[in-house]
């Protein structure tokens, strides 16, 4: 009796241990199936957060005002899914940040934004009607779509030298207006401040020049900067990211200075020769760069003449005139080359000059005088071409020089102009 007991007792310990291994069974595998389910939504909404976040950007490019705030997007396709953008001015283009989280996983986006230009449509040449041709010197060739002064285009002869082209134009011709296409609303408000008014408040944000050779600053991040009341010089620096450094004199840039995406402020800009980097140059006097530099997209170039304000700077810095940009020989720009000023004036003083092999390859938007030399591949939008030659002043003549539009993308962008589709000009960090 006492056996058959035992062997009654053994079969439900049996049975129990069968229970338990069955239900530790089912649980690994329902634990296994929720965590597999779970994995594969963390994986899909972090794929999901990246290709999201092509429509925050976008959202941007159709944006036409900056805010100081970060917007939200209401996005209904997905429980859980937040997108945030913000726009802001980055020297003389557009910052674009989007930032996309699926519970707790995040990924950011940000982006240089300027105005959309498609080679074969958009002008290559737009010279505002000031009642004076275009006259076509040397071994000139214009070619693309220009917008030119009802007087059109003629031959002319400098210094015993005709036209030699066979056409005056390589290209259709339009008719341009009394002013040149406008900037977006918000750009001189933003130079003003940047030439101003920017200053570093707060210690957290300042950047010391002197704590390493190489120093970085993600785009993810605040941006830094260095400020001075006192000439800066940079020199065997690597120089990266979301900076600004300002100076309220003057900044140097050596050769051994590699400057990548900051941008730079400073009544007056000098670049010496064979420079190499991408940098946006921000000055209210003038800006100098040396032979054989190389800048790569999207730098920029900006002057900025207040003709409101009197100038009583020591004028002797250089040989140079004062409201100028000067491009030596054999010079390479990627990007914008930008003079302004706040109204017109009866000087024929030049604002730009491109010398002699130069080459600008984007867009030159001068509401002065251009005086090119060299090459201009991509647009050019001048109120007037000088040309200094023979102890003369030739207004509205275009000497031994070329503007064209093959030597491009087809598709690129250039600065911000009102009513003009925008594009990404460069991903960031």
């Amino acid at each position: 009796m006492k056996l058959k007991l035992k062997i009654k007792s053994g079969a439900l310990q049996f049975t129990v241990f069968i229970a338990v291994l069955i239900a530790l069974l089912l649980a690994g595998l329902v634990l296994y199936a929720y965590t597999f389910i779970y994995m594969k939504e963390q994986s899909k909404g972090a794929i999901e957060n990246i290709q999201i976040a092509d429509i925050g950007m976008q959202s941007l490019l159709e944006q036409k005002e900056l805010n100081t705030d970060t917007a939200t997007i209401d996005y209904h396709d997905k429980e859980n899914q937040i997108i945030k953008t913000h726009l802001s001015q980055w020297g003389v283009f557009q910052k674009g940040i989007t930032t996309t989280q699926f519970r707790k996983k995040k990924f950011t986006k940000t982006a240089i934004i300027g105005s959309l230009i498609v080679a074969d449509k958009s002008p290559t040449l737009y010279l505002q009607e000031t009642h004076n041709a275009l006259t076509v010197v040397g071994s000139t060739k214009i070619q693309g779509i220009a917008y030119l002064p009802k007087q059109g285009v003629s031959s002319g002869y400098i210094a015993g030298n005709s036209y030699y082209g066979s056409q005056l134009i390589y290209g259709k011709i339009e008719k341009s207006s009394s002013e040149l296409p406008k900037l977006e609303k918000s750009f001189f408000d933003a130079i003003n401040f940047y030439l101003k008014e920017y200053k570093i408040n707060r210690q957290e944000d300042y950047i010391n020049l002197n704590s390493g050779i190489k120093i970085t600053n993600s785009f993810k991040e605040k941006t830094k900067g260095y400020y001075s009341e006192n000439p800066i010089t940079i020199e065997n620096k690597i120089l990266s990211g979301n900076m600004i450094i300002k100076s309220e004199t003057s900044i140097k840039i050596r050769k051994t200075a590699l400057l990548n995406d900051i941008i730079l402020i400073a009544p007056i800009i000098e670049i010496e020769d064979e420079t190499k980097g991408c940098f946006q140059a921000i000055a209210s006097r003038k800006i100098i760069m040396g032979k054989r530099c190389n800048l790569s997209y999207p730098s920029a170039l900006l002057l900025f003449q207040d003709n409101k304000n009197t100038i009583s700077e020591n004028q002797n810095y250089n040989s140079l005139p004062d409201n100028q940009i000067f491009i030596d020989t054999e010079s390479i720009i990627k990007g914008n080359i930008i003079y302004l000023k706040t109204k017109e004036t009866a000087d024929f003083q030049t604002q730009i000059v491109l010398e002699k092999d130069s080459k600008i390859k984007g867009q030159v938007y001068c509401n002065g005088n251009f005086e090119i030399r060299g090459t201009v591949s991509g647009s050019v939008y001048t109120r007037q071409f000088t040309a200094n030659q023979a102890g003369s002043i030739f207004v509205n003549h275009v000497y031994n020089a070329t503007i064209e539009n093959e030597n491009v993308p087809h598709l690129y962008g250039g600065i911000i102009l009102e009513q003009e589709p925008k594009t990404v000009l460069k991903w960031l960090y």
